[in-house]
């Protein structure tokens, strides 16, 4: 678990070296309405779902291959390797806690716990079928914990509201033109250039 929460680290760095310096060349654009909290938020964001991306194995472009292992079936491990299944499972919600968190504290489309745990379950849908071009299981129990995740991030999102009196950067963000764009450039990189600085990094930290 140690050795994964490294490697998402990595990647999530090999991403900031990207999205930071984008996302600020274009944020006169695309974040034209945020304060420089809501505009930090959106790059963290960002650099968050790379390590998403890259922890989950979305396909690089160099490695693509169809294989069609899927586990419909809920709960069907918990009792061949309960410890490492409990593990497993505790890790998939902590990835997707900081998404339900996000969500709502940038767009206030999310501050709607269902709007919230539906983009939740639908990222990890998403995440799910693309495993099938890569040599991993896509499995229920990754929707059920991943969802699990989201809603948990929101209840603190929404306490964090709270605190803060509420003043926070949603009402400044255009969900239609942010989320979409964000969503589709992360992907883009991930696909493509992200793995290559992941492997230069990890060269140097390991």
């Amino acid at each position: 678990m140690i050795f994964r929460i490294q490697g998402m680290l990595i990647d999530a760095a090999a991403g900031a070296v990207i999205f930071i310096p984008l996302f600020s060349i274009l944020s006169g654009w695309l974040l034209k309405n945020r304060n420089r909290t809501g505009k930090i938020f959106y790059m963290m964001f960002a650099v968050y779902l790379t390590a998403v991306f890259s922890a989950t194995g979305i396909p690089w472009f160099r490695t693509v291959n169809a294989d069609l292992s899927v586990n419909l079936i809920p709960f069907a491990d918990i009792f061949n390797s309960p410890v490492d299944y409990i593990k497993n499972s505790l890790l998939n919600i902590v990835l997707f806690i900081p998404a339900g968190m996000f969500l709502p504290l940038l767009w206030k489309e999310f501050q709607n716990f269902k709007k919230t745990a539906v983009f939740g379950f639908g990222l990890s849908l998403v995440i799910e079928v693309l495993q099938i071009f890569t040599f991993r299981l896509s499995d229920v129990d990754d929707l059920i914990t991943n969802t699990l995740g989201s809603m948990i991030g929101y209840v603190i999102a929404n306490q964090l509201f709270y605190v803060l009196n509420g003043k926070l950067t949603a009402e400044r963000g255009n969900c239609r033109r942010e989320l979409p764009f964000l969503a589709g450039v992360v992907f883009l990189v991930c696909f493509t250039v992200q793995p290559y600085l992941a492997e230069y990094f990890w060269g140097m930290f390991l």
